[in-house]
């Protein structure tokens, strides 16, 4: 498969799954209450912006690997660091359903592998991998997205609840 094709695709779902999570943030206003629940809105909407913008960068200039080796490492370290800072959140959140911080420490792995294979894109070559950087990196963004896309579903589904 041409990789700009994937990239391409994938910008194009990653930006749609952040406009309808904007909707859903929108649609609950009982989050902005809660700074743990706009923390997490915001980190699950990373989790569909940082792959769109990746995927995005990374067709632009495809013959100049250092364009998407820096967007995917910047990127990796910014979604690294985003989840962190929201489990860190969380560790105290009991309202937060498991299943969406389990997700989140799903995407500790995923943001480092984006970040590691961007600075050292011969990991996968020095494994014993047929994969390019690029490929690995691919297979990671879609694992960011589906993940993403289980807090968001999980979280659209969860009873309104009220602060007392």
């Amino acid at each position: 498969m041409d990789l700009s094709v994937f990239y391409a695709a994938m910008a194009g779902i990653a930006f749609t799954l952040t406009g309808i999570w904007w909707y859903v943030v929108a649609a609950n206003p009982e989050w902005s209450s809660r700074s743990e629940r706009r923390l997490l809105a915001y980190v699950v909407g990373m989790s569909f912006m940082l792959p769109g913008a990746m995927s995005l960068l990374s067709i632009i200039a495809p013959d100049q690997p250092m364009l998407w080796r820096a967007t995917f490492a910047v990127a990796g370290i910014l979604g690294l660091a985003s989840v962190l800072l929201v489990l860190r959140t969380l560790r105290e959140d009991h309202d937060t359903p498991v299943v969406v911080k389990a997700f989140q420490v799903l995407l500790v792995p995923l943001y480092a592998i984006v970040a590691l294979i961007a600075l050292f894109p011969e990991i996968p070559a020095n494994l014993g991998l047929t994969l390019k950087g690029i490929q690995v990196e691919a297979i990671a963004n879609t694992l960011v997205v589906l993940f993403g896309a289980q807090c968001a579903f999980i979280l659209t589904l969860e009873p309104r609840r009220t602060r007392d």
